[in-house]
This record gives structure tokens, C-alpha cells and sequence, in this order.
């Protein structure tokens, strides 16, 4: 398989070398740290910007949709990443945390976009209406991820069942 430039970015963040986190087993907990910072960030950071957007007005949409933007696109990557290297992203089952960070992870996003319809023009209802939208868009995935789990499961059991 050719190197490509997110592989080379992902073995220089994964400093094989050692030369930031040091040895495999202080490595290993450096990314630890790493996976649990990003949990927090992927939850935090969305809401501070879903809720700054409605006190603090239109103007502050662009910057912060930008900010969300640059926050989501390394998430969207690394997802790219472990798809190209065969690793099955749809969840087998959906557990109450795994529900629970999903929706704390993506509900700020559908308030992001609420309330920046809300800011450019409060005596509208375009704001309600993105808000049924991202409903939707969200009952949708849902059943799309649930469909996908479902075909992973039985595609993991017809392997057992050849091994």
C-alpha cells in the first residue's frame, strides 16, 4: 500500500521514536490521556459554541461555525484513517454510553445551527424548522448506524461460523 499523506501525518503524531512520549508503555498512556482529552473536547467544545451563538449574536456565527469546522475535520480524518485500514466503523450494538456520548457529542451542532437561524432573523421560524430537520437527520442516522451494526454482526457470525 502506498504512504500516503495522512499516513505520514498519523506515524508523526504516533512518535514511533519516542522522542515525546517516550517508551511504548509511557507512549501507551500518553494516548490515554490523548483519547479521553478528545472525548471531553468533542463534547465541550461544540456546546461552548452552541451556546455562545445566541447571546452573542449573527456576527458571531462565522467564526464560530469555522471554529466547528476545523474542530470537526481532524475527527472526519481519523475516521478516513481507520476506514482505509479495514477497521469496521459502525458499532456492533448501541450501549446506554455509547448513546449517551453520541448525543452529547452531536446534539450542539443542531443548537449551533438553531440558534445561528435564530440570530440572523429571530422573527422567522426558519429556526424551528432547522430544528425538526436536524431531527430528522438525526432519526435517520440512527437507522442508517443501526442497519449497519446489524450487518456487521451478521457478517462477524457467518465468519465464525466458517472458521
Amino acid at each position: 500500500m502506498a504512504t500516503s499523506v495522512l499516513d505520514r501525518v498519523v506515524r508523526w503524531n504516533l512518535d514511533l521514536d519516542g522522542d515525546l512520549y517516550g517508551d511504548e508503555r509511557e507512549r501507551y498512556r500518553w494516548y490515554e490521556g490523548i483519547a479521553t482529552a478528545s472525548q471531553l473536547q468533542a463534547i465541550l467544545i461544540p456546546w461552548a459554541a452552541a451556546i455562545a451563538v445566541w447571546p452573542l449574536g449573527e456576527d458571531s456565527v462565522v467564526p464560530l461555525a469555522l471554529m466547528l469546522l476545523a474542530f470537526w475535520l481532524p475527527a472526519v480524518l481519523g475516521t478516513v484513517y481507520v476506514r482505509a485500514r479495514k477497521v469496521e466503523t459502525a458499532p456492533r450494538s448501541w450501549s446506554p454510553k455509547r448513546a449517551l456520548l453520541t448525543a452529547l457529542a452531536a446534539l450542539p451542532y443542531g443548537v449551533f445551527v438553531a440558534g445561528a437561524f435564530y440570530v440572523h432573523n429571530p422573527d422567522s421560524a426558519t429556526w424551528i424548522g432547522a430544528i425538526m430537520g436536524g431531527a430528522l437527520g438525526a432519526a435517520i442516522s440512527v437507522v442508517a448506524l443501526t442497519v449497519k451494526g446489524r450487518e456487521r454482526r451478521r457478517r462477524e457470525a457467518l465468519a465464525k461460523d466458517d472458521d
